[in-house]
């Protein structure tokens, strides 16, 4: 039985008149029940494995504008007093993620906030303060699995995941973001051996999106034989999305959602998913019923993969 990582706790972190509220969080999880999978509590990241990803004054600032009833960051980036708690259970919801990969577990979603992505080394960016999909991918270096997939599907551009692994080829980068967009990175000048880029040009649909889920992406995963597929699931390409400007129906997202899954079943490798953006709620809603209802069809026949 696949696992899902979800605390209230993520609630707590919140502030109703920002894009990125609890609310999202509330519509995506909706439908949970209703699908065969484990609901797990996750406790906070270790301290350890996060200095491993960000620097440790960073952390520390954090945690010490979490102490304020509130306050900002960055220009986007919000932090409450139950902010650095949430933050580092998101981060540890990752990290129990991959443990359990590592126990035999054969696909693992984290249904976080605040998200990860856009997160650098020193600073928060994006709505995000620690960087999830890193620090579940450091994680699997140290359970042995040390060839990594990094599939990243959010409508803007992971800067923060593409430079905290730019200097390891053990992890590949795979993004499609929607390019000129927030946060200004992301074209295909930055691809090398192990970043693969593909911007998308605002308008476009599932003409164009799908085929790089169905077609692109399978290729790219066989070429680099990871060992395990790690997912920031973004939902903002959906049209009905209020800061993106993509046209990908309800149909693509199911097309783009269920391609990735059937890359991790040929390839026979497990798969871990992070929730990242996607800002209209009924499209969440519908994201995670779609999602849930993977996790629970997931192959349970396929024997623990050896790193």
């Amino acid at each position: 039985m696949a696992a899902i990582l979800y605390s209230e706790r993520f609630l707590k972190h919140n502030l109703p008149s920002h894009p990125e509220n609890a609310k999202r969080l509330k519509s995506f999880i909706k439908k949970a029940l209703n699908f065969p999978l484990k609901i797990i509590n996750p406790n906070p990241v270790n301290i350890e494995l996060l200095e491993k990803v960000h620097d440790k004054k960073y952390i520390g600032k954090v945690k010490s504008a979490s102490l304020a009833e509130f306050d900002y960051l960055d220009s986007d980036t919000y932090v409450t007093e139950f902010s650095f708690e949430a933050a580092i259970i998101a981060a540890g919801a990752c990290q129990t993620g991959i443990e359990l990969i590592r126990q035999g577990e054969k696909a693992v979603l984290c249904a976080v906030r605040p998200p990860g992505h856009h997160a650098e080394f020193n600073k928060a960016m994006g709505f995000c303060i620690f960087n999830n999909i890193v620090i579940a991918a450091i994680k699997a270096f140290e359970v042995g699995l040390k060839k990594i997939f990094i599939v990243d599907f959010d409508a803007h551009h992971g800067n923060g995941t593409q430079h905290l692994i730019e200097k390891i080829p053990e992890i590949f980068y795979f993004s499609t973001h929607q390019f000129p967009c927030y946060p200004g990175t992301g074209s295909t000048e930055e691809n090398n051996s192990h970043i693969h880029n593909i911007p998308i040009s605002p308008g476009s649909g599932d003409e164009t999106v799908t085929p790089i889920y169905t077609e692109t992406l399978p290729q790219l995963v066989t070429s680099f034989s990871p060992k395990i597929l790690l997912v920031s699931a973004g939902f903002d390409f959906h049209t009905l999305d209020p800061l993106t400007n993509l046209n990908v129906s309800d149909k693509g997202m199911e097309t783009i959602i269920k391609s990735v899954f059937k890359v991790a079943k040929i390839k026979k490798i497990p798969i871990l998913l992070t929730l990242e953006g996607g800002y209209n709620f009924k499209v969440l809603e519908n994201a995670g019923e779609i999602l849930f209802d993977e996790l629970s069809s997931f192959p349970e026949d396929r024997k623990r993969q050896k790193p």
